[in-house]
């Protein structure tokens, strides 16, 4: 099982950084994913992502 890095975070009692995207691009996923963000949220409900959108 892949270890959950936000909760050792957390249990130090440190802050996550999340970062968060919005719009249906593929490149900007890859870009973020290499920010250094502890964390992505894909926001497909107040953005334009869908779910098809999203594993496409």
């Amino acid at each position: 099982m892949r270890e959950n890095t936000l909760r050792k975070i957390w249990a130090r009692g440190e802050a996550v950084v999340n970062g968060w995207l919005s719009i249906p691009s593929s490149f900007s996923a890859e870009v973020m994913a290499h920010q250094g963000f502890d964390s992505l949220t894909v926001d497909m409900q107040h953005g334009v992502v869908d779910y098809q959108t999203a594993v496409t």
